[in-house]
């Protein structure tokens, strides 16, 4: 595989998400091999537990940049096939008979922080933080986090998370109940490990049976998922969304403001 690793190993199925240098930003081929590894997890009855974590300082940076510019300047047939990308990595994790825990370190934005609200089990070091940002770019984050965060959270707290694009410490996050741990970073893969071999003491039925009993709460809170992904597909199009998306190729912030009905233009060097 190009952009993840997968081994199985003393019942464990461990995923990586492995673009350190782009801090495991996700593009389609991430969301196709990351289904495809959940797959092979599940097919194999020799693994208990999945693990999903990141190489390198981040978890993952959300959206690649290459990607995204595609999308942009995609036909609309491509921008839903990327979202449905999306879709199918989201049906795989919560189809599974096995829990998927997320260990995370570092930035944990956008897409990866979409990502972690479907695991069962979320462990963070101390460096971590989870970032929301689609009102900061010009679309929503909508892939997981408005069905799934409010439920995690709390309906008040996910609409203060999603609505501002707050960025939450890993302290806070498990304050909050987003994730379940948090630990000093070179503790992070101990933690992870001994939450798999927990799970991996347990009955293998009595933990299928109660991730099946979870799933059907979560699966009603999804139906909206999809007019959520089609209503970005819509916003992707958008003229201020392009202008967005050039202003952070050359590290300007973009005035969104300025986009407003009788509000002044920017005087501070931001883009519009």
């Amino acid at each position: 595989m190009e952009d993840i690793v997968y081994e199985a190993a003393g019942g464990i199925g461990r995923i990586t998400l492995n673009r350190p240098d782009k801090l495991n930003a996700l593009r389609v081929t991430t969301f196709e091999e990351l289904a495809r590894a959940l797959r092979e997890a599940g097919g194999d009855p020799e693994v208990g537990v999945v693990v999903i974590a990141g190489a390198g300082r981040a978890f993952c940076a959300g959206g690649d940049v290459g990607m995204a510019q595609t999308a942009l300047t995609d036909e609309r047939a491509g921008r839903k096939h990327y979202f449905g990308r999306m879709i199918a990595l989201s049906q795989e994790i919560l189809m599974m008979d096995k829990p998927v825990v997320c260990a995370v370190q570092g930035a944990c934005v956008g897409g990866g922080a979409e990502l972690i609200t479907f695991a069962d089990l979320v462990i963070a070091g101390r460096s971590a933080y989870f970032l929301f940002n689609g009102t900061a770019i010009g679309g929503c984050s909508w892939w997981g986090a408005p069905q799934l965060l409010p439920l995690q959270v709390g309906l008040r707290r996910a609409e203060e998370i999603l609505l501002l694009s707050a960025r939450v410490s890993a302290e806070e996050a498990v304050d909050i109940g987003m994730i379940n741990h948090v630990v000093d970073d070179e503790q992070l893969a101990g933690e992870a490990e001994k939450v798999c071999q927990r799970i991996l003491d347990l009955s293998e039925e009595g933990v299928r049976l109660t991730k099946a009993a979870l799933r059907s709460v979560k699966e009603s809170l999804l139906a909206s998922m999809t007019a959520s992904a089609e209503m970005n597909v819509s916003a992707l199009g958008k003229p201020e969304l392009h202008a967005a998306f050039d202003a952070f190729l050359v590290g300007r912030q973009m005035s969104w403001r300025a986009l407003r009905p009788g509000q002044p233009a920017p005087v501070d060097g931001s883009s519009i």
